[in-house]
């Protein structure tokens, strides 16, 4: 486990120092018409250039400097952790509701399946979960936020000292990230609780006396959990996607808002394409970062789901 993990660490450094410099010298490429334009830059000539990579990356691994922003003339980092942290908390928060969620209605609805509450789960989840993130949130403000007004229609802030209308601030972003998912493992989950019944080891526990659902939550639980593993990574892709633009039409101040500054920024009556480098770098390795961790955890954590599985393990004459 300990050489696998080593060697998943060592990859992801690799993934991300290429992304780094893909980023790096793609923008700046973008960048040199915009600084050769008279009066002409001297930074189009030294950044694209390999000692100014190299300063840049020395700064990055020596000291943590990621740069100053030109929009803000901050350090990169002072402006974009708290930033990056408040998107995160809020995916973290929604798997924390979808997934939970998802997984107990699956169960519910294998449990009753056929019946009345399993139709109904089934219908308002499909319904629900079939329309994008964006479209849902952009209904919920119209609707509950604008004209019920039952939550506000724009995010309150962090730093508010209102807790409850902090609180109803989050509904909007989190039913919006959370509806597709649950239908999701709701679907997922549900089809394997019944295909499970029908299993060998459970008509055994069957015969000995058990009923169908005691033998399920006993026995088949665990297994019936080993198909939903491999679908976390990309559902939490997916709700992070989703964040970016939850994030931009519900006001809330995160990465999106610091990825979409550091490409297009508003001039007079119209936007123009300035790309902000450091800010841009920055924001776009925190999302591959999240990512590729979260996929890591998921590949750790099989053992917990299924004893049987070891990730990392060479295999034997006798698998």
């Amino acid at each position: 486990m300990l050489r696998y993990v080593l060697w998943r660490v060592f990859w992801m450094f690799f993934l991300l120092m290429l992304i780094l410099v893909v980023i790096y010298f793609s923008t700046t490429i973008v960048m040199l018409r915009h600084w050769g334009m008279p009066p002409y830059d001297l930074r189009a000539e030294f950044l694209f250039t390999f000692e100014g990579f190299r300063s840049y990356l020395h700064g990055i691994v020596t000291e943590w400097n990621w740069g100053v922003t030109g929009i803000y003339g901050e350090n990169v980092w002072d402006y974009a952790a708290i930033r990056m942290w408040r998107s995160l908390w809020i995916n973290l928060l929604a798997l924390a509701i979808y997934l939970p969620v998802g997984i107990g209605l699956g169960i519910a609805s294998a449990f009753k399946k056929h019946s009345l509450f399993d139709k109904s789960v089934h219908l308002i989840t499909m319904v629900l979960g079939s329309i994008p993130h964006f479209i849902l949130g952009f209904l919920l403000i119209v609707f509950i936020g604008i004209r019920a007004r039952w939550v506000p229609w724009r995010f309150p802030g962090f730093y508010t000292e209102d807790t409850q209308r902090f609180l109803l601030g989050l509904i909007i972003p989190l039913v919006a990230l959370c509806l597709g998912p649950i239908f999701k493992f709701t679907r997922l989950v549900r089809a394997e609780f019944i295909e499970a019944e029908h299993e060998e080891y459970l008509l055994l526990c069957k015969t000995k006396g058990m009923k169908t659902n005691q033998a399920l939550r006993r026995h088949g639980f665990r297994n019936c959990m080993v198909p939903v593993m491999p679908e976390l990574t990309p559902t939490f892709l997916y709700v992070l996607g989703g964040s970016f633009f939850i994030e931009l039409i519900y006001g809330i101040d995160g990465v999106a808002r610091l990825m979409m500054m550091s490409t297009i920024q508003p001039m007079m009556d119209f936007f123009v394409i300035n790309i902000d480098i450091p800010l841009a770098v920055a924001t776009t390795l925190f999302y591959a970062t999240v990512g590729m961790t979260f996929a890591l955890m998921v590949d750790i954590a099989y053992p917990l789901v299924d004893p049987r599985m070891r990730v990392g393990r060479k295999k034997t004459f006798f698998d």
